[in-house]
């Protein structure tokens, strides 16, 4: 037996949120987390929208059954199985999106990636290896791909203002493991936001990086 592979073109869902114009200060790619679907998951930001920003929720290509074999549908940005292809997939459909909206075009407009859960590896991923301005990146409740280790100087990720989200309550993650992953993560110089929460999105503690409000705790 031997393995092969073959390319082929595959159509790819996602969401926005806002308008792209001469007013939009800000970009943000959100991506979502395992077993969640984009249309779903772009909703947690609706409270952040202005006409200040424009806001995209791309959805992973691999869906599954959240229960057996019927019911409720969700989505993953990849598994074990042929990893390395499922990584390449994503990361050159995240860029194809990104072309898909001509960004160099607003070249005053800040770009954020922002990864929760299972995204934030993704995001991670993708940002250390895109051609393409990313300003800021926030991981979300998630852990950064081991494969953007050492950090090269000419990554994007050495380049962006990146963040890292964590709530005290987290069902996932313990803070605990949060201590470690500050200690892992030091050449990617990230800021640390704690917030007081569970293990989904909290708009009012992205505002305190999006908008540079204070913090609500």
């Amino acid at each position: 037996m031997k393995e092969q592979h073959i390319i082929v073109n595959k159509t790819a869902r996602y969401y926005t949120l806002g308008e792209l114009n001469t007013h939009t200060e800000q970009v943000c790619f959100v991506l979502h987390g395992f077993g969640q679907l984009a249309g779903n998951f772009i909703k947690n930001f609706e409270p952040l929208l202005t006409d200040k920003i424009f806001i995209i929720a791309p959805e992973a290509l691999n869906h599954f059954y959240l229960k057996k074999a019927s019911g409720d549908v969700g989505a993953t940005w990849m598994t074990k199985e042929d990893r390395l292809n499922e990584i390449k997939d994503y990361t050159n459909y995240l860029n194809e999106l990104y072309e898909n909206f001509d960004l160099e075009q607003y070249p005053n407009v800040k770009i954020t990636a922002l990864g929760f859960s299972q995204g934030a590896s993704t995001v991670t991923r993708w940002v250390n290896s895109t051609p393409h301005r990313i300003d800021k990146t926030i991981v979300y409740a998630g852990e950064v791909g081991i494969e953007v280790f050492p950090l090269l100087p000419t990554s994007p990720l050495a380049k962006s203002n990146n963040y890292y989200v964590y709530g005290t309550q987290d069902e996932f993650f313990k803070l605990e493991l949060f201590k470690q992953m500050k200690e892992a993560y030091k050449e990617l110089n990230f800021t640390f936001v704690e917030y007081e929460g569970t293990h989904e999105i909290y708009t009012d503690v992205l505002k305190t990086i999006l908008y540079n409000q204070n913090s609500p705790n």
